[in-house]
């Protein structure tokens, strides 16, 4: 009888192979938050799922979300009764958005993410400016993005709006037009499904995350829902984060529905580079890309090399993003943070 591995064990849940294992004292070891419940969290070491608590200094309230564990980390436990987390550690990726509500705050949504699949329904889901949004708040996470558009078996026009969101999204952005219930979609995703890999299901509900997730499963796992025929909206069958293992060897972590996207006021808007390239090429630094003279942004609208849908989705998240900035930088203000701000790197990194 081969001795329990708990290196080779933990790439089973998504443990990079090529990562250092971190020094540990006797009685700790490492698990991955595989889901958060107000009553604790279900940990799995790659064997089996546990229940574990934080360790006290988890719950101080002048903590950020993002400084207590969330779904994707890999924590040191101490092997109490129950186990209590006592260290996270280091994160490759976090992905998060801006809380619903009028008090700035971020939400973490996953954590040692590799990509963050945003899934979209070729029905009435389907929406170019969502995925744009997506995009911005994937981009600043450490993950890369790969788009998924569902329900291609019952879309059979689906190659012209692939084409046209394509020719929308940045050159190094992925996208395919998939069957949530299709037996190979296994195969078609191998490349992001290596042994070790993380993915995130992002998206609307209704939208075949928890289809998707079943499918790549092998069995039902998760609930699913019909959506109503009016417009496209589903219920949430996915009430919390989970994180669950693939036959593969990789992870997928599925999400609840999200209606609401607010950027966190820390995105580049880097799948924007070429209209922020376009600006500097005005003939007034402080232009307002109006009825100015020498606009380049003007010129290139008016030629129709920049597609108007586009610059209207730029002003907007543009205008979004400082919002939130400013937002940022006046809670870190009020606390007196002396964390460095990512923001104020970014400006004087301008400057």
């Amino acid at each position: 009888m081969h001795a329990f591995d708990p290196f080779a064990a933990l790439v089973a849940v998504g443990w990079p192979p090529a990562q250092p294992w971190p020094a540990l004292a006797a009685a700790q070891r490492v698990a991955r938050v595989a889901a958060q419940h107000r009553a604790g969290y279900v940990l799995h070491d790659g064997r089996e799922s546990f229940k574990a608590q934080p360790a006290p200094g988890f719950l101080r309230r002048s903590l950020t979300p993002e400084q207590r564990p969330v779904v994707g980390d890999f924590v040191i436990l101490a092997d109490d009764s129950p186990p209590h987390i006592v260290e996270i550690l280091p994160r490759r990726s976090l992905l998060s958005r801006a809380a619903a509500g009028e008090r700035y705050a971020r939400q973490p949504i996953a954590a040692n993410v590799d990509t963050v699949c945003v899934l979209m329904g070729l029905d009435g889901d389907f929406n170019p400016a969502r995925i744009q949004r997506y995009l911005a708040l994937i981009e600043g996470s450490g993950a890369q993005a790969l788009i998924l558009l569902s329900k291609a078996d019952v879309h059979p026009g689906h190659a012209a709006q692939l084409a046209a969101l394509r020719a929308a999204l940045p050159a190094d952005a992925s996208a395919l037009a998939i069957n949530a219930k299709d037996a190979t979609l296994g195969d078609q995703l191998a490349s992001w499904l290596q042994p070790g890999a993380t993915l995130a299901l992002v998206g609307s509900s209704g939208a075949g995350k928890s289809t998707l997730t079943n499918t790549l499963l092998g069995h039902a796992a998760q609930a699913t829902a019909a959506v109503r025929a009016h417009d496209s909206r589903g219920r949430h069958t996915t009430t919390h984060r989970a994180l669950l293992p693939l036959p593969g060897g990789a992870c997928l972590i599925d999400t609840p529905g999200m209606r609401e996207l607010k950027l966190t006021g820390d995105e580049d808007l880097a799948q924007y580079a070429d209209i922020e390239a376009l600006a500097g090429q005005c003939r007034f630094s402080d232009c307002a890309h109006g009825n100015e003279p020498g606009c380049a942004v003007r010129d290139a609208l008016d030629s129709g090399e920049l597609n108007p849908a586009r610059w209207r989705s730029y002003l907007k998240l543009s205008s979004e993003r400082e919002q939130q900035e400013a937002a940022l930088e006046a809670q870190l203000r009020r606390h007196a943070d002396p964390r460095p701000s990512r923001v104020l790197g970014r400006r004087q990194r301008e400057r």
